[in-house]
């Protein structure tokens, strides 16, 4: 994701709750202030209806920090 920043393309990373906290540590880590939207946790129980529905419910919120500035 910081290559892709450094390049110019936009990127969201999208992460189960769960990951949080290491994600931001990563940010951290790196100096690097990532976009992020992050979903509920579990994910790898959930049947192809239900990752669809998560899907859903973040799509919004992936967009929108895709077109921040």
């Amino acid at each position: 994701m910081l290559e892709l920043d450094r390049r110019g393309v936009p990127g969201v990373a999208v992460f189960s709750e769960e990951f949080e906290s290491a994600f931001e540590a990563w940010t951290q880590l790196h100096g690097f202030r990532a976009r992020s939207v992050f979903v509920n946790h579990p994910i790898q129980p959930l049947d192809d209806d239900e990752v669809r529905q998560r899907a859903d419910n973040a799509f919004e919120a992936i967009v929108n920090a895709l077109v921040q500035p």
